[in-house]
């Protein structure tokens, strides 16, 4: 059987020949070839070098970071931007809307081959308003032309899985508020709500 088909047939309910495994690579494979990748662009094309990386080692391939499978659209009193220092090194995010504005930024670390988080974007209640206003007013339209192209590149080495993008609480524990701000934000609103016995998620 192809690693695809193990897959598929596990998905089935049934028994492939051995288990199957499926691998991320991608950040190896930057760090080890010296490839900075860019937070603030797509990858609209199959990366045909990584996939390739995958089965020169025998791993499988299963998800492409940055592709994008699908467009976020928003409503015309949403502006959102994306802005890349000149230097290239940090890149920040902004939301604008009727409630007001939050922005976010990234810088990259040599070190860690990523980009760390050096501003989070919701710091008070009314960012958090801010947020939650923009989010509730996106909209999403797939691509299929795209994901098949990554899943006929990928071919039998892997099943190529369509990332849904983050959650409203996936946003702010990744990318607007962290898991730290997230989690002391939960609990100054249950002090809050818990004498009148309301426990409601952020």
């Amino acid at each position: 059987m192809t690693l695809r088909e193990r897959i598929r047939a596990v998905y089935r309910g049934d028994a492939p020949d051995v288990v199957p495994f499926m691998l991320d690579l991608s950040h190896w494979f930057y760090h080890k070839h010296r490839m900075p990748w860019d937070l603030s662009q797509s990858y609209e094309k199959p990366e045909h070098e990584l996939i390739e990386y995958h089965k020169g080692v025998g791993a499988g391939f299963y998800v492409p970071n940055l592709a994008p499978f699908f467009t976020v659209d928003c409503s015309d009193d949403v502006k959102t931007t994306t802005d890349k220092s000149d230097n290239g090194r940090t890149i920040t995010w902004q939301i604008e809307t009727p409630l007001g504005g939050i922005r976010r930024t990234r810088r990259w670390e040599d070190q860690t081959y990523a980009w760390g988080i050096s501003r989070w974007g919701v710091k008070t209640e009314q960012e958090l308003r801010v947020l939650g206003y923009a989010l509730s007013r996106r909209s999403y339209s797939p691509k299929w032309e795209q994901y098949r192209a990554w899943d006929d590149a990928v071919g039998d080495i892997g099943v190529v899985y369509v990332s849904a993008g983050y959650s409203a609480m996936g946003h702010l524990l990744n990318y607007w508020l962290g898991v730290e701000g997230t989690v002391y934000a939960r609990r100054a609103q249950y002090k809050i709500d818990g004498a009148a016995g309301v426990d409601h998620i952020l």
